[in-house]
């Protein structure tokens, strides 16, 4: 077994992916409504008449497309960090022209233009990226949010952190980190839902006591990344697949 040196600490990893999926719609509101009976619309709850409305939505699918990138963290809309950012550039370039482009949606713009009245920052987010969406004439929106779970113990070695260079030598530290990212790709003007991707990254390593802080952040970090990276591969056969039903229907 070869220990790799970091700082202060040693660190050995594997990267795993785990089950990774997408899905598609582009079914019609008409249709779905169709199948009400005629005698039962007059006898529609509250509810029954929010459902309707709700599932009268229509899909409007077209390529080449003006596509957002918006990244929720902490229930916000951010910033997307410049390794992730970099990932929808390379998905972009794959898919080429006849797809579009990639915008990234704005916070300022988000700012911007949400209503003096609206409700709390962390209960309309989607709101607030459909409407620096439509701010910046994009036509479809992909929401991506990556989340992570981290579990961190002592193993067989734990022992040498009793000694002096045990605590510089020796891996006495688990850390395993699970990494999920997932996307919703939306109607900027009716909210429509075309498809959802999901993508995992898994990273195990071992770190020294001494100086484990720093070798975490970054498996964190790298993972997170690994996770973005995965999930932009499930964004593609999203859209590949959605390319394939707008054919169809047109």
């Amino acid at each position: 077994m070869t220990f790799r040196t970091l700082g202060f600490s040693l660190l050995f990893s594997s990267a795993l992916l785990s089950a990774c999926t997408s899905t598609t719609q582009m079914t019609s509101g008409a249709d779905y409504l169709s199948r009400y009976q005629a005698s039962s619309t007059n006898t529609l709850s509250d509810l029954d008449e929010q459902v309707r409305k709700i599932a009268s939505v229509e899909p409007d699918l077209h390529f080449p497309a003006r596509i957002g990138i918006a990244r929720i963290a902490k229930r916000q809309l951010t910033n997307s960090p410049v390794d992730e950012m970099q990932a929808w550039a390379d998905l972009s370039q794959k898919l080429g022209a006849p797809y579009g482009e990639f915008v990234p949606v704005s916070p300022l713009l988000a700012a911007m233009v949400r209503p003096a009245h609206a409700e709390p920052i962390t209960d309309q987010v989607v709101a607030d990226i459909r409407r620096a969406s439509a701010r910046q004439h994009l036509d479809y929106v992909l929401i991506y949010e990556a989340t992570q779970n981290t579990s961190s113990k002592s193993n067989a070695l734990a022992f040498a952190d009793w000694t002096i260079l045990g605590l510089y030598v020796l891996p006495t530290r688990s850390l395993a980190i699970d990494s999920a990212a997932s996307a919703l790709l939306i109607d900027v003007r009716n909210g429509y839902p075309y498809g959802t991707a999901t993508a995992y990254a898994e990273r195990k390593t071992a770190t020294t006591a001494f100086g484990s802080g720093h070798s975490n952040k970054k498996a964190r970090n790298d993972t997170q990344i690994q996770a973005v990276k995965n999930l932009t591969g499930e964004v593609e056969t999203m859209l590949k697949d959605l390319w394939v039903l707008q054919s169809e229907q047109n």
